[in-house]
């Protein structure tokens, strides 16, 4: 009797031979950095959208000279602009590594052969 393709798991029928690869490469705790990462945006996020609204009124102000009547931060907007950038390009980097990490599961998806009867219990 040949091997099959598929093996039926806890959370559902998935590639043998991805699973195996997995087993073997695949360090679950990189979710967890995934975790991470997204706490981290989630904990900057309100002070992110306040900093840009900031930006975007500094820049209406210099660009489009719409002055303002509140007050100014006391940054220049070009060091402002320049943290917000590095900012997030951070959270983009560590997006990015959390997309990668979840893909790699990706490849658990069964073939397009995958016939539902045939997953081994």
């Amino acid at each position: 009797m040949p091997e099959r393709k598929t093996v039926e798991t806890a959370f559902g029928a998935v590639d043998r031979k991805a699973l195996e690869t997995l087993q073997n490469s695949f360090d679950t705790r990189r979710l967890l950095d995934a975790v991470d990462a997204i706490d981290q945006i989630r904990a900057r996020i309100d002070g992110l959208r306040d900093d840009l609204l900031d930006l975007h009124r500094m820049a209406a102000e210099v660009i489009n000279e719409d002055y303002d009547t509140r007050p100014a931060r006391e940054e220049p907007i070009w060091e402002l602009a320049e943290t917000l950038a590095c900012e997030m390009l951070e959270f983009a980097d560590g997006l990015r590594e959390a997309h990668h990490t979840v893909e790699e599961l990706e490849s658990l998806a069964p073939g397009e052969d995958w016939d539902e009867d045939e997953a081994e219990e």
